[in-house]
């Protein structure tokens, strides 16, 4: 069962989420992230990309050169990460 509800949200939220999901996905998509928050240690890891997964790891406590590998993979600057 849906249910239509309004919510605010930032523009700028609006905007990306515009911009990177299709018209017809973005009731499920939205849906998935709110249920990945809330419920986190149900993620189906398998279905998120790769850099999410890498900038996960970058938040964790692990060894320096790790953290600049993925920081060089990803292309950010791994200083705010040390």
């Amino acid at each position: 069962m849906h249910i239509n509800r309004t919510f605010s949200l930032k523009l700028s939220t609006v905007e990306r989420l515009n911009d990177t999901v299709r018209a017809k996905l973005r009731s499920k998509f939205v849906d998935r992230a709110i249920q990945d928050r809330l419920n986190p240690s149900d993620i189906q890891v398998e279905l998120l990309g790769d850099r999410r997964i890498m900038l996960i790891l970058l938040s964790r406590d692990i060894s320096e050169p790790t953290k600049r590998a993925l920081a060089l993979e990803l292309g950010i600057d791994v200083e705010a990460y040390l």
